[in-house]
């Protein structure tokens, strides 16, 4: 009898032990989430709206060279990686919003890629197009935190409104 009771009582402990971690690992989960939540809440695409873009230099694809005060106020410009599965979704959205506008008022920025030509060849008609690897000069010069990116620029090269979708710029 004294060993079933011993059996009860370390049995009761153990269950006690493991309620009390179950409960200190579910806090855990709910204080690491959270900090996700506000994490991501927080970031924003590039810079903030009202911003000026810093200095760069880049050559476009047809040899034009590019500096912060070649872009005019209105430029449309999208940051897009051949690997993005969503680059490629709002490919289609930034050229028919570049259509609207002279070629000159819109920038698509591609990273350097095996893949890249697909890009490339269906924004050089609509958009000026500068090629540069991860974390170029454009892309360091608008803080670029991922893609795709999409923002319009105001007067005196400012962020005017930005987004990870184009259809968050209309």
């Amino acid at each position: 009898m004294p060993a079933v009771v011993a059996l009860v009582i370390l049995l009761t402990v153990l269950c006690l032990l493991n309620l009390a971690l179950v409960f200190g690992l579910l806090r855990r989960i709910r204080d690491i989430e959270s900090r996700i939540s506000s994490d991501q809440a927080a970031t924003e695409p590039l810079l903030a709206v009202g911003a000026q873009i810093d200095d760069f230099e880049a050559v476009t694809t047809d040899g034009e060279l590019l500096r912060r005060e070649s872009l005019a106020d209105g430029t449309l410009v999208g940051f897009f990686d051949p690997q993005c599965e969503s680059c490629h979704e709002n490919l289609p959205h930034f050229a028919a919003a570049a259509r609207t506008q002279p070629r000159v008022r819109s920038l698509a920025v591609i990273r350097d890629d095996e893949e890249q030509e697909e890009m490339v060849s269906a924004l050089s008609g609509v958009s000026r197009v500068v090629v540069e690897r991860r974390r170029g000069p454009v892309a360091r010069a608008f803080h670029v935190h991922g893609t795709p990116a999409f923002c319009r620029l105001g007067a005196d090269q400012r962020i005017s409104a930005h987004g990870y979708a184009t259809p968050a710029l209309a």
